[in-house]
Order: structure tokens, then sequence, then C-alpha cells
């Protein structure tokens, strides 16, 4: 599988690695432009400071290059760390309608998932009320949970009918995130159809090659999740996970993985960790926060790698053929040729 790192030409003309004050790039979101092309919204800043914007840029093809545009303006969302965005696009009365759906903080309790959209894709304005808050989940998982973020978004058939699906990690303390899941059929023009209960649908637990929470060498929790229908009773997650490697080689631990279900509520098996880091003359580092999208036969990857340990973040990009993900995808829920062989039990 080959990769290439991203073409980034900024508003001054220069690249991203040219550029006097670089700044650091993360958390892709994707979606086509209806003029034609790509548009890419990301977190855009620096990781020192952890002081970021929302970047938007244009392109022809997801794999770049991609030409800067000026940031996103947001008012009436208010949060410490408002970045890793997830986009969607519609039309309503006829008229666009950018939805960004954003986490208010990431390194601190009750944040919430807000929503905030604008008819031009810049100017946007929030919501009276958050999309999704600790609030919304069931009793005995709110009783796990202090703060949501890192949101993903997709529109994904079940039965005929489109849904959105919108998932985010859950902090049971900040840092250590399960990942939630909630539906809703597509609203029609100007309707407001309730998501549905959020459901618990990864825990950290279940995903054999991420650090364990209660463990000395323990770094994150997952994060940065999206669900895709492949194919019937095929479905894909990517998202970030951290692997279970000595504390002192943190910088080189994030990667993004795939797990596989029949149903987006899962149950969902944890697949691979499909993509190595790059070998940089600084430095081998790690990778994550994925974003996919659907080229026909082929699943664009979108993502995040550094070089290592205080490296700036940069985007990477690569692709998957659909048809191999998705044989994949169901072989990975196969019963076992022991449990075949056994048949029911009586």
């Amino acid at each position: 599988m080959s990769s290439h790192k991203v073409e980034i030409r900024r508003l001054d003309g220069t690249t991203h690695d040219e550029a006097k004050g670089y700044l650091e790039m993360k958390d892709p979101s994707v979606i086509r432009a209806p003029e034609g092309g790509y548009l890419m919204y990301c977190s855009l800043g620096t990781s020192v400071t952890q002081q970021w914007v929302v970047g938007r840029f244009r392109a022809d093809h997801p794999g770049g290059p991609w030409q800067e545009l000026p940031y996103a303006k947001i008012d009436g969302v208010d949060g410490r760390e408002i970045c890793a965005p997830a986009m969607m696009y519609a039309e309503k009365d006829g008229k666009p309608l950018y939805q960004m759906y954003v986490q208010t903080t990431c390194f601190h309790p009750d944040g919430v998932i807000a929503l905030a959209t604008s008819q031009d894709g810049e100017y946007f304005t929030g919501a009276e009320k958050p999309a999704a808050t600790c609030d919304d989940l069931k009793p005995e998982d709110r009783a796990n949970v202090m703060s949501l973020y890192d949101v993903g978004m997709s529109d994904i058939d079940i039965g005929g009918k489109t849904h959105e699906c919108m998932v985010y990690s859950g902090y049971r303390r900040i840092g250590c995130g399960d990942v939630y899941m909630s539906l809703r059929e597509k609203p029609a023009e100007g309707a407001q159809t309730p998501w549905n209960t959020p459901v618990l649908v990864l825990k950290q637990e279940d995903v054999p090659f991420h650090n364990r929470p209660d463990a000395e060498n323990f770094e994150w929790g997952i994060e940065g999740v999206k669900i895709d229908k492949l194919a019937e009773g095929a479905f894909l997650m990517t998202g970030v996970c951290f692997l279970d490697l000595p504390r002192d080689v943190i910088g080189t631990r994030q990667r993004v993985f795939f797990a596989a279900a029949d149903k987006p509520e899962g149950p969902w098996v944890p697949m691979r960790t499909p993509i190595e880091p790059t070998r940089y003359p600084e430095g081998t580092g790690e990778n994550g926060h994925p974003d996919t999208i659907d080229l026909g036969t082929k699943v664009g990857l979108l993502y995040q790698e550094r070089a290592g340990d205080g490296k700036p973040w940069h985007l990477r990009y690569t692709e998957f053929d659909k048809d191999d993900l998705t044989a994949e995808v169901r072989r990975h829920l196969a019963p076992a040729p022991a449990a075949r062989a056994a048949g029911p039990k009586p």
C-alpha cells in the first residue's frame, strides 16, 4: 500500500513546509463541494499551545493538492478546544447547508458535541442546543462518562432509508474514552428528526492491540472514529488506537485502526492497524484521526501523521480497494471453523 504526503498550498502562496510559522494540520473531514471537487475542514494550529482554529481547504481530488481558504468563523459555540470538525452538506429550501459537528473540549470535563451551520461554508452559527451531551446517554452509560469529544459523521443506508450516523468518544476520565454511536433517519427539508439514544459500541478493552486503561503504560483512549457502510451486512469502522507499548516510546504509538460489523451498533470486531508510519529523516512516529472518502471502487483515506513526539502534524493520503475491504470485513465476521463444525447447540 502506497501513500503520499499531502501538498498544502497556503493563502500566501507558499506550501505548508515553506511557510514561516508553519501551522500543524490534524483531524481532517472531507465533503464533496456543491460546485465540484472537495472541501476539507480540519484542526489548524499548534500542539505546543493547543491553540486551534477550523481550517478550510479546496481540492479537485482528496489526495490533493489542497488550496487553503480563509478559516471557518464560528459564533455561538463556546469551549476551550473547538476543533476536530465532522462535516455534512445538504440543501435546505434550495440553499446550501453546511453542518459542522464539533467538540467543545478534549482536555476538560463537560464537553459536548456542538452543531453549527452555514450557508457559505465559512461563517457558522451555533445551534440553540448541542447535538449530543452526556445527558443523552443511557443511565448506566451516563454514570461512567464525564465528557464527549472527537465526533465523526456519515450517511448510511439502513433498510433502504438514509440515516445519519454520529459517533464520538465518551471519557471515563480525561484521555480515557470509549466509542458511542447514535442514529437518526435522514431528516427531510425543514424537519427536525431526533437522534436515537446513544449506545456504547466499542470499549477500549475490546481492542486487543490497544493499550489497557488500567495499565501503567496507558497513554490515551480510542478516538477519531467514523462508521461507513461498504455493502449489505458489511460496515467498516475507522478510528485511532494507541499501541500497547512502553511509555518511553510515546510519540510512536498512535495508529489508525479498522474494525468490522454487520450493522452500525455492532458488535464490532477489531481488524488491524492498516498503515505503518512513514520513515522520515527526523524519525518514524505515528499516525491517526482518519477520514474516509467514497470514490466508487476505492475508499480514500486522509489521515494525520508526524515523525515523532514533538514533531508537527501533517496529512497523508492513501486508497484501499472497496471490494477487498468488504471481503476482509466479511472474513472477520464469519464464524470460526471450529464453531461452524460444532453447529448450534440444542
